[in-house]
């Protein structure tokens, strides 16, 4: 499946029932091992179904084309999967909480040679300031859930100060995220705690928590300024608590978030 154009969109202001981040930043240590030991254990599996769902493949077609020439990538929330063309890349630095722990023969069959493989966490990432000339999420900002929707925000929020840190000035930031309405984000705020509970009943998959895309949007332009949007067109299928999903019974839509380091902070 090719993707068609992707036009990019401005978000307006933040909405009232959103939050600024300032405080009380920490992924919980439930929600940091299971991440952990899910992708970890299911690493075959998630790589195939990244490689055969129509939605993903159309993620990879539009990824590549953002990496290509980028000389030194740092891919954050790897989770042991590469969604783009790594030979277009010079050298990429994949961080995740799990990669120290691949066998060494996982290692050799599915990373590429120009892959450095490091473990460590979206919230503080073991790399030096003004590193990087491109930094990468994809799938990420979902995954670290905190005890309640505010610390989950604020956990995304903190992933994306640690991108702003490690990017040289003038590098570049791009954000994929599966994104929800804000309607159905008012559904998910107050029932997270339920969720979670009914999550680890019936699937191995961690809980996770999606954001509207104003949210993402609106906090990337405190840190960086302008922000381009695009929306990205589902398949038919997407994954949802890792498994195959048909795309219509999901709200879910998936942005791409592009962003540029200026040479001075923005305050």
């Amino acid at each position: 499946m090719r993707s068609g154009r992707l036009g990019a969109r401005d978000f307006g202001k933040p909405l009232d029932v959103f939050v600024n981040c300032r405080s009380n930043i920490e992924q919980s240590k439930a929600s940091a091992a299971a991440n952990a030991a899910y992708f970890l254990q299911h690493l075959r599996d998630y790589r195939e179904s990244i490689a055969s769902i129509d939605t993903y493949r159309t993620l990879h077609d539009f990824i590549s084309k953002k990496v290509k020439g980028v000389n030194d990538l740092l891919d954050i929330g790897n989770g042991g999967v590469f969604d783009y063309d790594v030979s277009q890349v010079g050298r990429v630095t994949a961080v995740d909480l799990f990669l120290g722990d691949l066998p060494a023969e996982i290692v050799a069959q599915y990373f590429p040679a120009n892959a450095k493989l490091t473990a460590g966490s979206a919230l503080a990432i073991p790399e030096d300031a003004c590193r990087y000339d491109m930094v990468l999420m994809v799938m990420l900002l979902h995954h670290l859930t905190g005890k309640n929707w505010r610390s989950s925000w604020l956990n995304a929020c903190q992933a994306l100060k640690e991108a702003w840190r490690v990017l040289k000035p003038e590098g570049r930031l791009l954000v994929v995220e599966s994104c929800v309405p804000t309607w159905f984000f008012h559904l998910e705020k107050p029932s997270l705690w339920l969720l979670s509970r009914v999550t680890e009943s019936l699937f191995s998959h961690p809980i996770t928590l999606q954001f509207p895309p104003e949210m993402i949007a609106n906090e990337l332009r405190s840190q960086f300024g302008a922000v381009q949007i695009s929306a990205i067109p589902k398949g038919k299928f997407v994954l949802q608590f890792g498994l195959k999903t048909p795309s219509f019974l999901t709200p879910i839509r998936v942005f791409a978030f592009e962003a540029r380091k200026g040479r001075t902070r923005r305050e």
